[in-house]
């Protein structure tokens, strides 16, 4: 018995360059895989403020670790911290950053900033300077709280992420009956993916399934989908890294293939 499940489709959407890999194993898999960035990712020529013995900074995503080592070749000072958000920018951070000094959520955690709150108090690290390595447009969160704490807080915009406008092909693909797997990991990806289907005339399809790293994107689409008595969706929660992702598509594609 073929266990495939060639007929479901996988977009997948975070920004180019971060797609390839994923792609091509889902491809191995049997899936037909179509690759569509919702934001195009753009480094900014700012300043990169230098790490500071004692100094907290907090890298957001992997691009936030990409642009600010880019330019600051530096060896990391011993007694400065480097906080992660997720476990994916955390292993982008050991290419540059003593894994000691590295804090991000514990494995059983979510990949957001309470968790990474969490690790910095159960640290006890005394309040002192932090900085926040982040795009143009982010949650402030995470800052205010530790401003709350004690903490001089400065945020650092060193990218932009800047909306793709599919074509009609693409947005047709998604809003069509056919079972679909969308990987969706921002919520300015899903509001950039909602403008290209209001500039097409479409609407999200009626029944979805959806692979993210965040509960904040899956309560976003379900309050959208309590709108519409006859839409289904179904929502996996994965972590970010390569291997979780692929297992979770792979996962969803045959729950979806099996309801067809």
């Amino acid at each position: 018995m073929n266990d495939q499940p060639s007929a479901v489709q996988v977009l997948l959407t975070r920004p180019r360059g971060r797609n390839e890999a994923l792609a091509q194993a889902l491809c191995q898999a049997g899936l037909a895989v179509t690759e569509a960035p919702a934001l195009a990712i753009e480094w900014l020529d700012t300043p990169r403020p230098p790490a500071h013995p004692g100094n907290l900074f907090i890298f957001v995503s992997g691009q936030a670790v990409a642009a600010y080592f880019s330019v600051q070749a530096a060896p990391w000072p011993p007694d400065a911290w480097a906080g992660a958000v997720g476990d994916a920018t955390a292993q982008a951070l050991r290419a540059h950053v003593p894994p000691a000094r590295i804090l991000s959520p514990a494995d059983d955690l979510p990949p957001d900033s309470e968790s990474l709150l969490a690790m910095i108090q159960s640290q006890a690290l005394p309040a002192g300077r932090a900085h926040i390595l982040r795009a143009q447009q982010g949650r402030d969160w995470l800052a205010d709280r530790l401003r709350q704490l004690g903490w001089q807080v400065t945020c650092h915009a060193l990218y932009r992420r800047d909306p793709c406008l599919w074509d009609a092909a693409i947005c047709a693909r998604l809003a069509a009956p056919e079972p679909l797997v969308l990987l969706l990991t921002s919520l300015e990806a899903l509001t950039a993916i909602e403008a290209s289907l209001q500039a097409c005339g479409l609407d999200w399809p009626r029944v979805l399934h959806v692979v993210t790293l965040h509960e904040r994107i899956a309560r976003r689409l379900q309050y959208r989908y309590a709108d519409r008595p006859d839409g289904v969706l179904h929502v996996t929660l994965s972590s970010p890294d390569g291997a979780a992702l692929f297992q979770a598509i792979v996962a969803a594609s045959r729950q979806l293939s099996r309801r067809t």
